[in-house]
């Protein structure tokens, strides 16, 4: 257990800053995997812990986009739909709520930025399949951090590239608002910014096995550094994007190695809580995927030698909670996905 400003002694105040992380598709197998694999997880040393129900309003396997909007809103939604009601009415978000508080935003994934997790927070639509509605939105919206792929869903239709339909041309508007880097040098070289919108990859970041640049980590490390200027405090949503996939895939080493990467992100944010004690981080998940079981293995060799899927798709399993820093007691225990998005919108309205 570690000790200092993330220790249960100051979870009841609160907070004001906020780092939500969200593992997609992590369930406690492949966690447990992960630690065998790994030696440990930096995930061990958050002192709360708690476990979350994820079915949505119309079906009890929920999609990320009606998880998402749950964490997002505190309300319960169809599968597919993005940060609206089953009528179409929009939802306010964690990051509507924030932005209303003077609090700084930001987004950090490894999918396109377009892609259903991060749009919950960022947009309102009836189909996660909007992209181009989405990545408008986000261009037209107020977030002040944005690292992740999903370039071709900003640039003009004649641009190589691109996958809109049209000629407007949204990344010429991001940078009428923030600096907006394309690479990983840029991003590297890039200081003493208040905002910043990194957009590395066409649509979706590589996986982390192929050295993805920037990483993670590293998006994770320049969010924080950027979004703590602010003397209001901020909210900050990292997604493990590509954990959910490599479940689909009944792919164990894409998915454990995804995993890991994650949690990599996550020890940069139990450095910042140590320095930062008016700060709440949460760890959690939309979803269970693959309905991973782990069956055999090995903690002296570091191995998993049978672990099992048994569907390429969502399951309906709890799945974990960690949390730690101010207010983090509030997430110990068992509950919904919505219990979690209305109590981290009552801590931005304090």
């Amino acid at each position: 257990m570690i000790t200092g400003n993330v220790s249960a002694e100051n979870n009841k105040k609160f907070p004001k800053n906020i780092i939500f992380f969200i593992g997609d598709g992590m369930g406690l197998s492949q966690i447990t995997a992960a630690r065998i694999v790994n030696g440990y997880l930096n995930l061990e040393k958050l002192p709360v812990t708690g476990l979350q129900t994820t079915w949505s309003n119309n079906d009890l396997l929920t999609d990320s986009a009606a998880s998402g909007t749950a964490l997002a809103t505190g309300y319960k939604t169809n599968n597919g739909v993005i940060a609206q009601t089953p009528e179409g009415q929009p939802l306010k978000t964690l990051f509507e709520y924030a932005k209303e508080h003077n609090k700084a935003t930001g987004l950090v994934v490894s999918s396109s930025v377009t892609h259903a997790t991060p749009a919950v927070f960022v947009s309102h639509t009836d189909s996660r399949k909007n992209q181009l509605d989405i990545a408008r939105q986000i261009a037209e919206g107020d977030i002040d951090v944005i690292l992740g792929g999903g370039l071709g869903y900003f640039i003009s239709h004649s641009q190589p590239g691109s996958f809109r339909d049209d000629e407007r041309d949204l990344l010429a508007q991001l940078k009428q608002k923030m600096p907006v880097v394309l690479t990983a040098q840029q991003f590297q070289k890039t200081a003493n910014v208040k905002r910043l919108a990194g957009l590395f990859a066409r649509k979706n970041l590589p996986k982390a096995s192929d050295n993805r640049q920037p990483s993670l980590t590293q998006m994770t490390a320049k969010a924080l550094q950027i979004l703590a200027q602010n003397p209001e405090g901020f909210v900050l949503m990292v997604e493990g994007s590509q954990i959910d996939w490599g479940g689909h895939q009944n792919n164990q080493s894409y998915m454990l190695s995804e995993l890991i990467d994650f949690d990599s992100a996550v020890g940069v944010a139990l450095e910042f809580i140590r320095n930062h004690s008016q700060t709440l981080m949460l760890v959690t998940a939309d979803h269970e995927t693959g309905g991973y079981a782990l069956n055999n293995g090995s903690l002296k060799n570091k191995t998993i030698t049978e672990g099992k899927f048994t569907t390429t798709h969502h399951t309906a399993v709890m799945v974990p909670v960690f949390a730690a820093g101010a207010g983090s007691q509030a997430f110990s225990g068992m509950m919904d996905d919505t219990d979690i998005g209305r109590k981290l919108i009552e801590y931005v309205r304090q």
